[in-house]
């Protein structure tokens, strides 16, 4: 034997999208089974648990013979009355036309009536009193106390009255193990019944009631009186429409005062306007305003213009140098610098006259605070107005409320009184007649009981087997909708949405022969022939559903078939164990050598192109410390270092190293046991599977057996 180490610091190389390579598509993640309740799964679960509802379909029968057993022979001693419409029975039609015709409901509860005093206490004490207790029932022979109490259940029990809701027949029986004290037992209560009734209808209430009538009128006569005293305090003719005339006017008030607070405001923000223009006019205002820099009676510009006139005569006439030119210079000169000196000074007038805005503001402000006086005395009035006309109002509901009370208890009163004194009078009416008239019940059947008693042991036996049927079917029903587990490859199919790739009996240890069943050779055909984007599947993962569901055996026996059947190498990796057994059972042992951390240690078997590892659990394939990279260079060093590995899953796959390897192989494979896997634990391991990324091929059904028989397994 030879051992083989395979690095894990390999360059990885570009991953591929193997997502892509799913068979079949599963549902989305987190759905429920799909299909429904078959009848195929009622049917398996009615098998598998056979026993169970044997037993319970046994016990209600054991427990009705035995009952049908036990039963004693009763008698039943029957009478029959016959309940007549008669002025007993509320609602009958009379000679004197006060009530209406009997109903078919009248009927029925006249006939309820007479069920209740047939059964009530008074009757059946009456009736034991008269007949003897201990000649009814022999182990009861008190006439009082508590025995006596025991012997009224029991008669009342033993006693049923049954109205026909078909015609007015009332049925009375009486069952006992005796039939002469049945019969004995139902004179009495009969003769019993008889006296009780005569004594109940016997009652005269005509004096009662007109009592009651006298009453009644005068309190209504109280009413009609405090009536007149509250309309005469509050002024009332016609409540309703004096209340409508003091609301119209309350309103027309109450929009009047609105009207006239609007006109208050505005006329006070009048006054404000004005009084504040009024404080901001002067008193006096400017009419005329001049300006000017000549003085008055100033003659200089004339007198230059003259002297200017004479130069040039002067000038004209002599020839200069000439004192008078010189003269008049000197002088022109003088008469420019006083135009000069002139030029200097300015002049300004100012005239003001008396402001006319002021005037006209005075007799707006004095115009609005007349206005404003008279709003706030119109105001004021209305305000009285309206408060008068609310308390009008308001004594006016008041006067409504008291009359709405006595008005309502005035028309009770009035009410009862009229139906008081129709009762009375038919009461009156019907006394006389029920002193002349039949009875209300006639006696059509007296008792009488059969010859022969009958037992319900028929009908006891009968009851255990239709509740041995309801009881079996039941359980069988909580059984079907109770179970969790898969039994046959199809329930798998429809709970996990995918297809079956294998259907595999009972896992020998014996690999070898395991290898050649023709179910294990579609599987390997399969894993040979599919392909992942154009290449062939090399890494398959055996993905767990729980411990014990036979991962192990079917990743040997497909890792001895598929070296059975390849050239190439083949790798079995264990990660769900050391892979000590599987070396065992192919004739090898791990050796000592020494280990890389991280790597893989891979062993050969007797067939010389198998390979199991030893210790796998301790690689960077299940490791969190080991990088992505790290784990895709193992697989790729897998990948080209055998044709084909079969990986074993672990037990514990919701870490997330599983989750990154399932999504880094070329396909994952769900291997559920029969009748051990759980529905709902292979649902969420294929929705990890498939929220991690990973490819699904399908599932593998292991310890698949033949659970009905053939002609059953043929019809459903």
């Amino acid at each position: 034997m030879s051992a083989a180490s395979l690095p894990a610091a390999m360059p990885a190389p570009q991953r591929q999208d193997w997502n892509e390579v799913i068979p079949l598509p599963a549902d989305p993640f987190g759905a429920p089974a799909r299909g429904g309740l078959h009848l195929s799964d009622v049917v398996i679960t009615l098998w598998l648990h056979r026993r169970k509802l044997l037993i319970a379909f046994l016990v209600p029968v054991l427990l009705g013979l035995v009952a049908a057993l036990l039963a004693t022979r009763r008698y039943t001693a029957e009478s029959v009355l016959l309940v007549l419409a008669t002025r007993e029975a509320s609602g009958v039609q009379d000679l004197t036309g006060f009530l209406p015709n009997t109903m078919t409901v009248e009927i029925l509860k006249a006939t309820r009536s007479e069920v209740e005093i047939l059964r009530s206490d008074e009757v059946l004490r009456r009736a034991l009193q008269q007949a003897g207790p201990s000649t009814i029932f022999p182990d009861l022979s008190a006439t009082s106390g508590p025995e006596m109490d025991r012997a009224v259940e029991a008669l009342r029990q033993a006693i049923r009255a049954e109205p026909d809701p078909t015609s007015n027949v009332l049925r009375i029986t009486l069952t006992l193990p005796d039939r002469a004290r049945a019969l004995h037992a139902l004179e009495a209560v009969m003769t019993a019944y008889f006296a009780r009734r005569i004594q109940v209808f016997s009652d005269d209430s005509t004096q009662l009631l007109f009592a009651e009538t006298d009453g009644y009128n005068r309190q209504i006569r109280q009413l009609d009186e405090q009536i007149r005293q509250i309309q005469n305090e509050y002024n009332v003719l016609d409540i309703t429409q004096d209340i409508q005339l003091v609301a119209r006017r309350r309103d027309d008030l109450f929009q009047r005062e609105s009207r006239v607070r609007e006109q208050q405001v505005t006329a006070r923000a009048q006054l404000q306007t004005a009084q504040a223009a009024l404080a901001a006019e002067p008193n006096r205002v400017v009419a005329s305003v001049e300006a000017t820099n000549l003085t008055p009676s100033d003659d200089s510009r004339n007198d230059l213009g003259r002297l200017l006139q004479e130069r040039e005569r002067v000038a004209a006439q002599y020839v200069a140098p000439n004192p008078m030119l010189r003269d008049l210079d000197e002088r022109i000169a003088a008469a420019r610098g006083v135009l000069r000196e002139n030029a200097r000074r300015t002049f300004s007038t100012t005239r003001e006259v008396r402001n006319p805005g002021v005037e006209l503001l005075n007799q707006r402000v004095l115009t609005l605070t007349v206005e404003v006086g008279s709003l706030n005395r119109q105001l004021e009035e209305l305000t009285r107005q309206r408060q008068e006309t609310e308390q009008q109002g308001n004594g006016l509901l008041t006067a409504e409320r008291r009359l709405r009370e006595l008005t309502r208890q005035r028309d009770a009163l009035e009410a009862i009184t009229r139906q008081l004194a129709t009762r009375g009078a038919g009461a009156r009416i019907g006394e006389e007649a029920r002193r002349q008239g039949r009875p209300g019940i006639q006696l059509v059947q007296p008792p009488t009981a059969p010859a022969n008693g009958r037992s319900g042991r028929v009908l006891l036996l009968a009851a255990g087997i239709v509740a041995g049927l309801v009881f079996s079917g039941c359980l069988g029903l909580l059984l079907t909708m109770t179970r969790r587990e898969y039994a046959t490859p199809e329930e798998a199919e429809r709970g996990l949405s995918l297809p079956a790739v294998a259907s595999l009996g009972p896992l020998e240890p014996a690999t070898e022969k395991m290898a050649s069943i023709p179910e294990v050779e579609d599987l390997v055909a399969l894993i040979r022939d599919a392909e992942v984007n154009g290449r062939r599947l090399r890494l398959v993962n055996l993905v767990g559903t729980s411990e014990e569901d036979g991962r192990a055996e079917l990743g040997r026996t497909l890792a001895v078939a598929l070296a059975r059947r390849s050239v190439g190498d083949i790798a079995l990796l264990d990660l769900q164990s050391d892979g000590r057994t599987h070396l065992a059972a192919l004739g090898a042992q791990p050796m000592e050598v020494e280990r890389i951390p991280g790597h893989l240690m891979m062993f050969n078997t007797v067939l010389l192109n198998l390979w199991i590892s030893h210790d796998a659990l301790s690689s960077d394939l299940t490791s969190p410390r080991a990088s992505r990279e790290a784990t895709a260079s193992v697989l790729d060093q897998l990948r080209s270092a055998f044709e084909v590995v079969v990986i074993i899953g672990p037990d514990n796959i919701g870490n997330y190293p599983m989750r990154r390897m399932a999504a880094m192989v070329d396909a994952n494979m769900i291997v559920v046991r029969g009748e051990k896997t759980r529905g709902d634990r292979a649902r969420a391991i294929r929705d990890w599977v498939l929220g991690s990324g990973g490819a699904l091929l399908g599932f593998a059904f292991t310890d698949h057996r033949q659970i009905l028989p053939p002609r059953l397994a043929r019809l459903v």
